[in-house]
């Protein structure tokens, strides 16, 4: 398995939402890199990384479709693209799942985003046996940090984070939180109404189909299209949407103000739904997802300890999904083999495998044929 990574460590904000690919593109490039021999392949897009994940070779045709599926010269994106091969990709699968290498050490949303990556690729046939057993062992080691260490005892995320933000911004906080039926943005109401001294107004497009159904004294649900209506009474803006256009622009904010009280407006969507002109508005402060990772640092210094704890689970993991991939493949020679080595007496075998294993793997078969027992 290879991997390539655009992920916040390697790219600003404006390269990761060139390659913020719909489920459209996803499955696009993940057809035109079976069509190029690049095999099997997941799509994983998040806010913080896209991560082409496949079982081909070619790293070159893939990095030209991956830069392709976002409409962008590999030429000018090639030095943010991370390459891992091998054990390497694997590594770093079971990394991003488990949240170790997440922007905020430890976050939740990530092993859900890693299980749907996957999924949508299984279900539109692009996954077989290596990525199949990859991914859902990199879940289910997931699941086993999260059960055994503390690394995520204590959940933050961008979204609790932007809540915290918000709801420390006044005494009395009016929020006017957009895209609040997303997964970041109903995330976001959560954790916001967690907060005694908040008060709520989400934002639903009339024709959603699964409006957020949460019935709570300090929540109230406008139409979207009256988004604007109630940001004279908000002191916090946060939006959180899918949108290809600006939820809220500098000309019509600027419009639908009647004072300069501080406001606080926060951007947790990629590409940005919040146009930049709107926070050089007097008395208006924006923020954008890449805020905190600076708020982060604290919380990741504190999780260190458990994601030490994390790794060495990883690597017995990894070393079980390396065994169960070996195995597999050696499984078409199993009998071939046999043959093979029953031609040959055991004092053969033995300096056969002397003569051509390395000194690490000598001392593990004579190790196992020193404690077998009959």
């Amino acid at each position: 398995m290879n991997c390539l990574s655009i992920n916040y460590k390697n790219a600003g904000v404006d390269i990761r939402a060139a390659f913020a690919l719909p489920p459209d593109k996803r499955r696009e490039l993940s057809a035109a890199l079976r069509e190029k021999g690049c095999g099997e392949s997941v799509v994983l897009c998040t806010c913080n990384r896209t991560e082409l994940y496949f079982t081909g070779d070619d790293t070159d045709t893939a990095m030209q479709l991956l830069a392709a599926a976002a409409d962008t010269d590999i030429r000018e994106v090639s030095r943010y693209i991370r390459t891992y091969c091998g054990i390497s990709a694997s590594r770093h699968l079971f990394r991003v799942a488990c949240g170790v290498d997440s922007m905020i050490i430890g976050e939740d949303e990530i092993l859900g985003q890693v299980r749907n990556a996957y999924y949508e690729a299984a279900e539109n046939g692009f996954t077989g046996y290596e990525l199949n057993t990859a991914f859902q062992a990199a879940v289910a080691c997931a699941k086993k940090i999260k059960t055994e260490t503390g690394l995520s005892t204590t959940p933050v995320s961008a979204a609790t984070l932007a809540a915290n933000e918000a709801a420390h911004f006044a005494g009395q906080v009016s929020v006017l939180l957009i895209g609040a039926t997303g997964k970041i943005g109903s995330s976001v109401l959560k954790n916001l109404l967690c907060h005694r001294n908040v008060t709520i107004t989400q934002t639903i497009r009339s024709h959603s189909h699964d409006p957020l159904r949460i019935v709570h004294p300090d929540l109230k649900t406008i139409d979207y299209a009256d988004r604007y209506s109630c940001v004279n009474e908000a002191d916090c803006i946060i939006s959180a949407s899918s949108s290809p256009h600006f939820t809220i622009t500098g000309n019509d904010l600027a419009a639908a103000v009647t004072d300069n009280k501080p406001r606080l407006l926060i951007d947790l969507a990629v590409p940005p739904d919040i146009d930049t002109a709107a926070g050089e508005l007097d008395g208006v402060r924006l923020i954008g997802i890449d805020y905190f990772r600076q708020l982060a640092k604290e919380n990741n210094l504190l999780r260190l300890s458990s994601a030490e704890q994390a790794e060495q689970i990883i690597s017995g993991e990894l070393d079980e999904l390396e065994k169960k991939l070996v195995f597999h493949d050696f499984l078409p020679f199993m009998e071939r083999s046999g043959e093979a080595a029953a031609r040959l007496r055991f004092d053969e075998l033995i300096y056969r495998m002397k003569s051509e294993l390395c000194s690490d793997q000598l001392k593990a078969v004579l190790d196992f044929y020193r404690n077998l027992e009959i």
